[in-house]
This record gives C-alpha cells, structure tokens and sequence, in this order.
C-alpha cells in the first residue's frame, strides 16, 4: 500500500486490521506494541516525523521477524488516547502540537483495539519540534529528532541550528553586512547584470538610476542604523560580492561546476576559488548556464536551412533547475552547490533542506525561497519562476523533447537538495518535440564532451577530414583524434570512408552549419 494510500485512509479514519498486514515500517510508518502505556520512544518519533514529511505512528502494532506488522492491540485505547493528548500538550514534554482532533484515531480490530496517529510534518515557522526542555540535547529520549529509513536519529546542532533559521520571518538574504562597505561589490560584475537587466527592462524606471541608487532599490545595498553608511545586504554580497570576503560570512561557500563525460576525471571545471573571477553567485550562473545551454538538445528546422531557435523549452528547464540550487541553497550549510554535467544528465545539487514537503515542490506552483532577495534579482532579469518552485516548467521542456521528469532527491547528513535532469532521451540523437507541429524533429549535438563539440565543429566547417588533419587542428596526438572521431561515428554524427591511412570522415546529412 502507497503512503498516499494509508494517509487517504486515515483522513478517513478507516485504516483495518488487513490495511496494517499490507504496511511495513519505513521512513514515515512506525509500530509500536504500547500494550497498556505509551512507550518514551514514542516522543522520539512524534518529534522525528514533525521535522521530517510526516507519517503515522500506529499503537498496538508489533513487527516480527519477517518486517510484517501485525495488530496485537492496547488494554484500554481510550485511556492512551486521554495520555497521548495530555502529553502532547504539556510543554515540558514537547515544545509544540502539530495535531489536530481528527490525526488521532481509535480503530478496532479482531486481535484488540489499535491507535493510528497521523502526524503531518510541522510548518517551518515552528520547526524544530523537540521532546523536553532542549532542543540540542543529546540524551535518550530528549532533544530534536528527524526520520530516516533507519528509524529515528538525533539531529546534531547544524540541523537544529537550520531549522532555526528557517523558522525566521525575517529573510535570511537581508541582513547587512556591516563591515563591509559598497565597495565591497565587483564593479564588472554589477555592470554585466545591469547590462542584462536593461536589455530585458528597457524601460523600466531604473535603468537610468547611478549604480548605487540602483543596488539599493535591488536591496543588494542597504543603508544601516548604527552608522547610517551603506553596506552589502547578504544577498548583495553572495550575488555580486568576492569570493574571499563572502568566505569570511559563510565559511562553507563553494561553487562548482564539473563536466565529467569523457575519460579524464573532468573535460571542465568552474569553482568559486579558482581566483581568477569573482567567485559570486551572478558571474557563477553566467558562465554555467552558458555551458549547459549548449549542451541541452539544440532545435532545428529540417527544411534545409537548419534555422536555429534562438531557445527552447528544455533550455528553460535547465535555467530553471540552475537559478533555484543557487536561490534556494542554505550558504550557512555544509558543503557547497554543485553542478556536474554527464554523458546525459545534469546533476544540480545545493546545501539545505526543502522548506516544503518533497511533494509540494514537485506539485510545482509553491514557492518558500530561502533567499527572496536573490531570487527577486534573478527575476528582474527574466530568471527564475518566482509564482512557484519551477517544477511545471521543467517538467514542460522535459516533455517537449521527451525526456524524463526531472528527478528529486532530499538527502540528509548532511541536509542537500539533489535534481537531475536528463538532457538527451534513451534513443539516440533525435528528439521529436510532444506538441510541436512547426519542427519536424530535434537534432541534440548537446551530450558530447567540450573536445568532441570542437571536434564535430571542425569536421562539419570542412566537410571531409581526416584522423591527422584533425589532430593537427586540435594540436592532439593521432590517437586522441582517432578516438573523437571514432566516438563521433558511433553516436550518429559522422560517418567514414575508406579504409587505413586512407580512411576520411564526413558529417552525417542533416547536421547544421556551426
């Protein structure tokens, strides 16, 4: 039985004796035999599944050796039923209810009475949900609490600290840095974005407002109470700042972009520290969107002109999947965001959990961004699906060229937001847009290596080449060349002629003019 199943049925306070043989313990079911008290555990895991998705606690359940679970019933349900509320509510037991009346159900079965208690997750604005008077203790039976497929985990003090700070109604992005000044903030790269915000706003009234006046109404600058001087917001500093004095606020900040689609450990690689570009978040989505933008299936007309589309919807969806690691990461959290691009897929993943259940997110249409100042300055300039979590759109430009739906993982220990998206389909080379009638199909040269696109440009630029010329071109040994052409043949794209030293390569009909 689904877990959508059982919550439908408890919603319907109709989960039977049978439905509870069909369950097995699991990252959001628990039983418990709770024959004539209710077990200290059982705050563990009310406080666990609040701080997690939720789930159901079933009382007067035993699991045996085979993981089956079996009704053996409670002495008197209605007198646990009495303690469970009454401690539920007493604060010295847990710092907050979650329940209402209906989460608690009473349910009758041949071999005894059973409890379900349905416990959905808590809201963000009262996370963590605790059991005792600490909430970073680590004693049995005390302190915050998540869920795993393990059972029940004590939280260390980063993941209770996080939920802290997710539970603020304050925006995390707008504190000011107040020891840092304006400037502070990389002249090239505010001038790249304003450049991009006037070509995308050209009339919007800001446009001819002087740089200061125009970060401090994009609240990247902010004017202080203590010494009434302008200083970097966060999302100023993270957005447009450097990368060693963002370090100095966020100790764990990291970006990274790695191609790892040939033989070499990496064909590419972009990080915040290589030193020899700011290192921020706005130069960071730049040079790895256009990476990826030529890497995603490419749209032509086959009508022997092979006109280009200027975008496309699978662009969007990896525009999309890339402005929200970086909008919705927690830059306070271990680790870093992380983009690798594979053979076929497209990794993105970023510090911090969720702020909405897994399916919320994947629903699409809600939005609870970490970081709203960051992603009102992706906004003004035409990024990001600010009405929601973008999810509708990725899935559209997955549609159109028919690929997979992305695919959503919630990791923990630490907490990382992990989404990858297939780039190219399991056949082959061609995609057929889902509900285009205008093209006639897709040709993806998107999953190739840097070294093999160079290599494909080259061979289409001359029509017929062969292994020497092209490791004459690309300054490689004959091997190397021997090696992209032959992977260039095998994926579609080229296709060879004689044999030996003889042997000359050409492009497939089709491939457009680069």
């Amino acid at each position: 039985m689904a877990n959508s199943d059982v919550i439908e049925l408890i919603s319907l306070a109709s989960l039977s004796e049978s439905d509870v043989r069909l369950l097995r313990e699991d990252n959001c079911i628990e039983a418990k035999k709770a024959k004539d008290k209710l077990p200290d555990s059982l705050w563990d895991t009310y406080s666990a599944f609040a701080n997690s998705d939720g789930g159901l606690i079933l009382l007067g359940v035993s699991e045996n050796s085979r993981r089956e679970l079996n009704v053996t019933g409670v002495t008197d349900a209605e007198k646990l039923k009495r303690d469970f509320w009454n401690t539920v509510n007493d604060r010295s037991k847990v710092n907050a209810t979650v329940l209402s009346d209906q989460d608690v159900v009473i349910r009758h079965g041949s071999s005894g009475d059973f409890i379900v208690i349905h416990v959905p997750r808590a809201g963000r604005e009262i996370m963590p949900i605790y059991v005792g008077a600490d909430p970073f203790s680590r004693e049995q039976h005390r302190g915050t609490f998540r869920r795993n497929n393990e059972g029940d985990y004590h939280c260390d003090r980063d993941e209770v600290k996080a939920m802290f700070r997710d539970g603020s109604d304050t925006p995390q992005d707008l504190r000011i840095v107040e020891d840092l000044g304006s400037a502070a903030l990389d002249s090239g790269t505010i001038a790249s974005y304003r450049s991009y915000f006037q070509r995308i706003r050209p009339n919007h009234p800001w446009r001819n407002l002087n740089d200061e006046d125009f970060l401090v109404r994009l609240q990247a600058l902010a004017r202080s109470t203590k010494d009434n001087q302008l200083h970097p917001t966060i999302a100023g500093l993270l957005m447009f700042g450097r990368e060693y004095d963002i370090v100095r606020e966020f100790a764990n900040f990291f970006l990274d972009y790695r191609e790892e689609i040939g033989l070499d450990r990496w064909d590419d690689r972009i990080t915040s520290t290589d030193g020899i570009w700011s290192g921020n978040l706005y130069d960071f989505w730049q040079s790895v969107y256009g990476r990826l933008r030529q890497a995603v299936p490419r749209p032509f007309r086959l009508d022997g002109e092979a006109r280009r589309m200027d975008e496309n919807p699978m662009e969007i969806t990896i525009r999309e999947a890339l402005t929200n690691a970086i909008v919705h990461a927690d830059y306070m959290g271990r680790r870093g965001t992380v983009i690798i691009r594979r053979q076929s897929t497209i990794e993105f993943t970023n510090p911090g959990r969720l702020r909405v259940t897994k399916a919320e997110a994947e629903q699409g249409g809600i939005s609870d961004a970490r970081n709203p100042i960051l992603m009102k300055m992706f906004f003004l300039i035409g990024i990001g699906e600010k009405a929601g979590s973008g999810f509708d759109v990725m899935r559209a430009g997955c549609d159109s060229v028919g690929a997979p739906h992305p695919l959503l993982e919630v990791l923990t220990r630490p907490d990382r937001v992990k989404l990858v998206v297939r780039y190219t389909n399991l056949g082959g080379s061609v995609m057929t847009p889902a509900n285009s009638e205008s093209m006639k199909s897709w040709t993806s040269v998107g999953h190739l290596s840097k070294s093999e696109s160079e290599a494909l440009q080259y061979l289409v630029s001359q029509g017929s080449i062969s292994t020497s010329e092209l490791a004459e071109h690309m300054e490689l040994g004959v091997s190397r060349a021997r090696a992209l052409l032959k992977s260039l043949v095998e994926d579609g794209f080229a296709q060879s002629r004689g044999r030996g030293r003889a042997t000359r390569y050409e492009p497939v009909e089709g491939l457009p003019v680069f």
